[in-house]
């Protein structure tokens, strides 16, 4: 008998979390130490997909086995709460018009196109992993507590918390501190807006191809389209900041719909 299933869900979720954590540091330090690729390289995708395909495997075994996919956001989706995500989702647009009329005024040769077609995997990886288990399996998990709100702030923590391991693969220890609170901002903003939106699609998708241009960029644009690029990235801070205090302003209670699908733990 697998004795997991007597745990509670929150339990479940912390132990996913944190194993998906470690995965992901063993990774990075891997990928430092034995290959000599530092976090935000051109070439990490090479190493680091791999790792993000074993991430996602693990979520595969998690969701299956204690959960179901109905249960972490595979629902039916709340098109009228869109209008939540629609001032992040111009500004994904504006970076993705900017960063495609750079693309159009440079020549790549093959090995480039190769390496956006990896890019674009990987973070297509990046996407499902991180929204699967931290807006998906924590998120949801801490919802049986019925205190929402203290669930939307452990799946923002964790997911903050994620990107701590970087600097195993390099990233500058002193610039940590700041991505912590970048992605705790993004994990902030995204926990009220999945149970705004009952579906956790959209967020991979954007989770995706925010990811994915900046990424590409810096390696393939000129120096007047990557820095106009960051400009529009920094519009997204205030909008995740209000948005999502409006959210958690707005947001009182566990909603049913939310929580009517987790399986409960088995009686023996």
């Amino acid at each position: 008998m697998d004795k997991l299933v007597l745990f509670s869900k929150p339990k479940i979720a912390v132990l996913a979390a944190f194993l998906y954590t470690a995965v992901m540091g063993a990774g990075m330090f891997y990928m430092k130490k034995f290959r000599g690729i530092s976090y935000g390289a051109p070439e990490m995708m090479t190493v680091f997909w791999i790792v993000l395909l074993v991430l996602n495997l693990l979520n595969v075994f998690w969701v299956t086995r204690y959960f179901s996919w109905r249960a972490i956001g595979f629902r039916r989706l709340d098109r009228k709460q869109l209008l939540w995500f629609l001032p992040m989702i111009a500004v994904l647009i504006a970076l993705w018009v900017v960063f495609l009329s750079g693309l159009s005024r440079v020549s790549l040769s093959a090995a480039q196109w190769q390496s956006f077609a990896l890019v674009g995997f990987s973070t297509l990886l990046v996407g499902f992993g991180e929204e699967i288990m931290y807006r998906g399996i924590v998120l949801h998990a801490f919802l049986t507590t019925n205190r929402v709100r203290w669930a939307m702030l452990v799946s923002a923590i964790a997911f903050s918390l994620l990107h701590a391991v970087n600097f195993l693969g390099g990233y500058p220890l002193q610039a940590v501190p700041i991505q912590l609170l970048n992605t705790f901002q993004f994990g902030f903003f995204f926990a009220p807006l999945i149970l705004k939106l009952n579906n956790i699609l959209p967020l991979i998708i954007f989770h995706w191809l925010w990811d994915f241009v900046q990424i590409v960029a810096p390696s393939a644009m000129d120096e007047q389209t990557t820095t106009a690029m960051k400009s529009i990235v920094q519009f997204g801070d205030p909008i995740q900041l209000i948005g999502g205090i409006v959210l958690w302003l707005q947001t009182k209670q566990v909603p049913e719909r939310a929580i009517a699908d987790l399986p409960q733990p088995a009686n023996f």
